[in-house]
């Protein structure tokens, strides 16, 4: 197989085989070395079966090892070839979700939240999803059905958090209070619900005067849910009305991004290769983000989203209440800090 016409650069190659169809998708940075691999004598038994079976060679030219990272996950999703075992799957993260325009909203869990929906989240899997909703839904006793809405309540049948009394039965037409409780829980997820804290301790409190012991263990238990889930949806803060940079750097990747969001919207995008360009690159990302920048809508494919897909680290810098004068030191602190925790 002629491999001359390939670069000694970065890049990602694609094997065809005689009907045209795309059996493997690889990247590396040095396109001609690599795919020279795959035709030695000494290689697996798999690699040799698909060395048989290619009949042409395409790749696909990359300014970085990084750039050939993220198109080599496209090419996986695209084209599905059957000899890439890694990064076929669609990995999204998931949300719970209430849609708002409804009079009677529900909470349920999607991976795509529609256009009606509000997300509240992100979770790795429906496993974590499914047990914040269960935390939230007994705090406040709102439904954990995962039903979209309530407009049409069912006046038949009800389900056991209805009589066991954690569940306000917005289904069986009991709508009163429900919506200031899926407001207070929706708050919550969003960081905005200070609140929620005193007013537990307080009924607990009153449960053990009471001598309702049983009830205070179910609140105490309630709160410690609460406050662990409340860290982690404090990592979640949406960018809107903030300041955010963003760290991104591959496994075993010498270089890094670092991304700059100003209200929900990417404003400023570098490349670093090296800790020793830091110091120039640096002051130049600082001057785009204190000026008028346009939006990077070419670096739009470096978000915290696409990030998950792969295998990469990432640091977040709330730089909201961070004046001019200090954007180099906490950029510094958190190069060291990200250089550091390999």
């Amino acid at each position: 197989m002629d491999t001359n016409f390939l670069p000694e650069a970065p890049g990602c190659y694609i094997f065809h085989d005689s009907a045209g169809e795309c059996l493997y998708v690889g990247k590396s940075k040095r396109l001609r070395s690599r795919v020279r691999s795959y035709f030695n004598k000494n290689t697996p038994p798999k690699v040799r079966k698909l060395a048989k079976l290619i009949k042409r060679i395409e790749y696909r030219p990359a300014d970085h090892e990084i750039d050939a990272l993220y198109l080599e996950h496209s090419l996986i999703k695209t084209y599905r070839p059957p000899f890439n075992s890694q990064m076929k799957k669609d990995l999204h993260p998931y949300y719970i979700c209430i849609e708002w325009a409804h009079n009677w909203p529900g909470l349920y869990i999607s991976d795509r939240p529609g256009p009606e929906a509000t997300g509240y989240g992100s979770f790795g899997s429906t496993y974590d999803a499914k047990d914040a909703l269960t935390i939230v839904s007994r705090a406040w006793l709102l439904p954990n059905c995962e039903t979209p809405h309530f407009d049409e309540p069912n006046h038949v049948r009800s389900c056991l958090n209805l009589h066991i009394g954690r569940c306000l039965g917005p289904c069986q037409g009991n709508i009163n209070g429900y919506k200031d409780a899926l407001t207070r829980g929706a708050a919550f997820m969003q960081g905005r619900n200070k609140q929620w804290l005193p007013t537990l301790k307080h009924e607990m409190n009153h449960a053990i005067q009471s001598l309702d012991f049983e009830k205070a263990a179910r609140l105490r238990d309630t709160q410690s849910a609460l406050e662990a889930l409340e860290r982690r949806f404090k990592y979640r803060v949406p960018f809107q009305g903030k300041r955010i940079c963003v760290l991104i750097k591959g496994y075993h990747e010498p270089g890094f991004m670092l991304l700059y969001y100003k209200n929900g919207q990417l404003r400023q995008a570098a490349r670093i290769e090296s800790p020793d360009t830091w110091p120039e690159k640096r002051d130049g990302f600082i001057h785009g983000m204190t000026g008028k920048t346009e939006i990077c809508s070419e670096y739009s494919l470096y978000t915290s989203a696409a990030t998950m897909e792969i295998r990469a680290r990432k640091l977040y810098i709330d730089l909201t209440k961070t004046g001019k004068s200090n954007l180099a030191k906490r950029l510094d602190k958190a190069i060291d800090f990200f250089g550091n925790s390999e």
